[in-house]
């Protein structure tokens, strides 16, 4: 098998990049997901070995499909992206091992994990190679991403489980919105029509902070009715491409102090209760 060396350096380096933009935090989520839920500590383990090796693949398909575009785009890593375009062969080698990597562990795993990894291929490629460029559907396929990420710590036939992965999904559409905020310029340019390209950032802005209240309402009246109204403290936060990137850095940190709450709050209610039964 022709160019390892090129196809490791490739892997290393998006996952180095996606660390860095602090762009894995579905690891934790799904992580403290199945920690909530009571998952045994071996479970949690193998389930997090795959979701890193999950992460790792589905940004490297994504790299892959955006290559192009990564060229032309300004604060991009401009060293690594004309490496992987370079080496195009190799970057697909690399995914390929790592989809194996996926594969063995899911398999290993059982039924839960196949699906997942199942649904979670097909959505990285339409979402990489046609609905990131189309308005509002960049949103709801984040949504989709966003849960069938989630799913990594979540037993199929969990129905709290689910629900706190609904509250996930809704979260990642905040997070997406933000995201094309920052870049609508640049995708404007180049001629991708996300949300805030074809709406306009006043317009995805307003979209973005219905998105706010509407994870706030679902999360007060499904999971948690003190943390839930916190939520919407993300209404005040200033969404404009000027200051998106500090922006998304204040949410993630709202969304994940309420998550960790939520999940820590059913983690000790069921904890209560098994004591009690």
């Amino acid at each position: 098998m022709l160019g390892l060396l090129d196809s490791a350096r490739i892997v290393a380096d998006a996952t180095v990049y996606r660390l860095k933009k602090r762009e894995m935090g579905n690891l934790v989520t799904s992580a403290t997901l199945a920690l909530g839920l009571s998952l045994p500590l071996r479970d949690v383990a193998h389930r997090v070995a795959f979701g890193l090796a999950l992460n790792v693949f589905v940004y490297l398909v994504n790299d892959l499909f955006d290559v192009e575009i990564d060229q032309r785009a300004e604060g991009r890593d401009v060293e690594r992206t004309r490496f992987l375009a370079a080496h195009l062969g190799a970057g697909v080698q690399g995914a390929a091992l790592v989809l194996g990597a996926c594969a063995a562990l899911a398999a290993a795993h059982g039924r839960d994990l196949l699906v997942v990894l199942g649904v979670n291929v097909v959505v990285i490629v339409l979402y990489s190679r046609w609905l990131k460029r189309r308005p509002v559907l960049d949103l709801l396929s984040m949504a989709t991403w966003g849960t069938s990420m989630a799913l990594v710590g979540c037993p199929l036939d969990s129905r709290p489980g689910w629900a706190m992965v609904g509250l996930l999904a809704i979260l990642c559409m905040v997070t997406e919105g933000v995201q094309v905020i920052r870049d609508a310029e640049t995708d404007a340019a180049a001629g991708v029509r996300t949300t805030a390209a074809a709406l306009g950032v006043v317009r995805a802005a307003a979209l973005t902070r219905a998105l706010v209240l509407a994870a706030s309402v679902y999360a007060t009246l499904t999971l948690d009715v003190i943390v839930g109204p916190l939520l919407s403290l993300g209404l005040f936060t200033r969404l404009d491409t000027a200051h998106a990137n500090q922006s998304w850095d204040r949410l993630r940190l709202l969304f994940g102090v309420g998550w960790l709450l939520i999940v820590g709050h059913f983690h000790l209610a069921g904890r209560l209760t098994g004591a009690l039964s």
